[in-house]
């Protein structure tokens, strides 16, 4: 697939744009600093541009699918989910491009859910999470009415460790005791997840 990922720069960005190209993919970076993509591969380019100003962005008409992995920062805008991704598309409908696999966070509580994950999860929207959780809110809310073939990928806490090649998904419903994932792992799913008709216009949590 000829893929054009947003988020090329963090720490699930890397990892996903490395395996796309292992695997073989045509991946274009898109980041506010292109510099810092210092992966060297023949299958990949490098462009500018920013979700949140919608002028910098462009995406080539022969694209197969969108990937956004692009979150909030600290020291970032705190509506990246909700006015990024409406950048994006805009985007996407100029070129005609319609798969978009969105990933966000696994904040959001489920039919599946035991007591203690369903706790946890209150406790640390209240506490930690507050304003990137509305944010996926309003996100979701937004992209159920797009015409797009979407899917929405949710992670819970993201951990910096090997992939262990193994992990649980849920569609439309969260993990059931699923409280981790790590980000080799998150990346394996979203190519997993992109070529899968069954997940368009639905969420996909995915956990250990």
């Amino acid at each position: 697939m000829k893929l054009t990922v947003y988020g090329a720069t963090g720490g699930t960005g890397r990892l996903f744009i490395a395996q796309a190209l292992r695997e073989g993919h045509v991946v274009t970076a898109v980041a506010r600093r292109p510099e810092a993509v210092t992966e060297q591969h023949p299958g990949l380019g490098v462009v500018a541009g920013d979700v949140m100003e919608a002028g910098t962005l462009k995406i080539e008409p022969d694209s197969d699918a969108v990937v956004f992995l692009a979150g909030p920062a600290r020291s970032g805008p705190p509506t990246v989910y909700s006015e990024g991704v409406p950048n994006v598309v805009a985007a996407m409908d100029a070129a005609g491009v319609k798969r978009l696999v969105v990933v966000t966070n696994g904040m959001m509580n489920g039919p599946s859910d035991t007591t203690p994950q369903r706790l946890t999860k209150i406790v640390i929207r209240a506490l930690f999470l507050k304003t990137p959780y509305q944010d996926n809110v309003r996100l979701v809310r937004w992209i159920r009415d797009s015409p797009l073939d979407w899917t929405v990928v949710r992670p819970p806490r993201l951990l910096d460790s090997p992939a262990r090649g193994s992990y649980r998904t849920a569609v439309d419903d969260c993990v059931r005791g699923g409280m981790s994932i790590g980000r080799a792992d998150l990346a394996d799913s979203v190519l997993r997840v992109l070529p899968d008709p069954d997940t368009h216009r639905h969420t996909v949590d995915v956990a250990y």
